[in-house]
């Protein structure tokens, strides 16, 4: 009985990891009067995330790693901003509807985004 409740919790434990969060993603957001808007390229193996970033209006391709636990997405990138380098840190659920919702951190400060799969 207790292997049969082992592995019960294990396949449970198994499918809420199943968050998928591979695919094309329209990013929307704000931080402090700030938008955000690019498109990001996620690949996910187990629960690592790698890709690329393309801010609007860039043509520049910036790398992405991050990790999916349960359904929590965390991603992350370094953008060059007036002579410095800041890494965004994205993190929100991916919700049912396929949208992740979530905020964003970057040098002491916050704000939200909104990702939308292609």
């Amino acid at each position: 009985m207790k292997l049969l409740a082992a592995t019960l919790a294990f396949v449970l434990a198994a499918v809420v990891a199943a968050a998928d969060a591979s695919g094309t993603w329209n990013v929307e957001g704000e931080v402090v009067g700030n938008a955000v808007k690019f498109t990001a390229v996620l690949k996910q193996e187990g629960t690592a995330l790698s890709g690329t970033a393309t801010l609007a209006g860039a043509s520049k391709q910036l790398p992405v790693t991050g990790s999916v636990k349960e359904k929590v997405v965390t991603f992350q990138f370094d953008v060059e901003w007036e002579g410095n380098t800041y890494t965004d840190v994205f993190t929100g659920p991916l919700g049912d509807d396929g949208v992740i919702k979530g905020k964003i951190e970057v040098a002491g400060v916050e704000g939200t985004f909104t990702a939308k799969k292609q």
